[in-house]
């Protein structure tokens, strides 16, 4: 009886840190650890796409990691440049699902951002991924695979990266710091902690983590309002995070790592743009050690929401101003190519088939 050899999927070095490559190195193909040293920078230092082009690895080496392992290559089916420069992209991962990535040119910055997350399941009821539903969660070589083709589509250095694509970071936690501890690596691209910034609606058990961790990771939290009431309808997560506890979080976070959280809030006319809505806010605020990044709505085809007119964006920042540390009017970018925040996810819409909406509790 013929009995078939048990399939072993090929290991993908491209989501491994250096300690664990550095183990299946020496453990699983019997070579020196500094071997594990010069693959990593072959991947993630001079971008090699073929493990023969490490041309000063042994070639027996090389073809056993042409047996045993992949490496993860992402080429964009989609590029849109927006008039302001943005570029958004979109890859089909292996199993179909899409990835959505945007590169935002605000010199002398460049800032990558990245997807989490195929989808999302946090149901953020103005938020195009939010609509689209869930699919799976990015391994850790698909959210660096990423990085490493917006940095191949452009001229110029990629100076900052922020997790605000599609998908909720901190609902993909693991994964996440996985890819972001060899982004940061110093055989790697080495990119800056202090440059990194990871995008959360909030979720406690995460922001302590991120917290416990010591790393010097920025953090930005979709708050959009400072009214239990409105951010419930806004963010359904939030009903299982009163905003007091979410305000406790986020003065730990910040008494940890000595930094300033960034306050997120999408301007949505009629909905958080009153008075009222920036009095909560300034209360929130104050004593918390913070940004207020404002943003005014980029409209989603499909949902009944609107851009506030600039006289009341204008109330709003003016009642903001001597009350709050720093408020920022944020420019969305990409907007006319479906790259601007809440606007990703299209392409899971016309993948056609119904999403997953699997509710997770934060």
């Amino acid at each position: 009886m013929n009995v078939e050899a048990e399939y072993t999927p090929p290991r993908r070095p491209t989501g491994m840190p250096l300690d664990p490559l550095t183990a299946w190195v020496t453990g699983d193909l019997g070579e020196k650890p500094f071997r594990a040293r010069q693959l990593f920078s072959w991947i993630h230092l001079r971008g090699a796409e073929s493990f023969g082009a490490m041309t000063d690895l042994p070639a027996p080496f090389r073809r056993r990691l042409q047996e045993n392992a992949a490496l993860t290559i992402l080429k964009p089916v989609e590029t849109s440049r927006g008039e302001d420069g943005a570029m958004k992209f979109l890859f089909e991962l292996p199993d179909g699902s899409p990835a959505e990535s945007v590169l935002i040119p605000a010199p002398p910055r460049l800032t990558a951002c990245l997807s989490s997350q195929a989808g999302c399941r946090m149901g953020c009821t103005f938020c195009m991924t939010g609509l689209a539903g869930f699919r799976r969660n990015l391994e850790p070589d698909e959210i660096v695979a990423q990085l490493y083709a917006l940095r191949k589509a452009s001229p110029d250095r990629i100076t900052n990266l922020v997790m605000m694509g599609m998908g909720e970071p901190l609902d993909n936690l693991d994964r996440v710091l996985t890819a972001l501890e060899i982004i940061t690596h110093q055989h790697g691209i080495c990119m800056g902690r202090r440059k990194i910034t990871i995008s959360t609606i909030g979720l406690p058990r995460g922001i302590a983590r991120l917290a416990e961790s010591g790393k010097q990771y920025g953090l930005a939290v979709s708050l959009h309002s400072a009214v239990q009431e409105t951010r419930e309808r806004l963010v359904p997560m939030a009903a299982a995070v009163p905003l007091e506890t979410l305000r406790g979080g986020l003065m730990e976070w910040s008494a940890a790592t000595g930094r300033r959280v960034t306050l997120e809030y999408c301007l949505i006319e009629g909905v958080n743009d009153s008075i009222r809505e920036a009095g909560a806010l300034s209360v929130f605020a104050r004593g918390l050690p913070c940004k207020i990044n404002l943003l005014v709505y980029n409209p989603v085809p499909g949902l009944p929401w609107k851009r506030p007119g600039d006289r009341r964006v204008q109330r709003f920042m003016e009642y903001l101003y001597p009350r709050c540390p720093a408020v920022t009017l944020r420019k969305s970018r990409g907007a006319d190519v479906q790259g601007a925040c809440g606007q990703l996810g299209a392409s899971l819409m016309r993948k056609g088939d119904a999403p997953i909406r699997t509710p997770r509790r934060p």
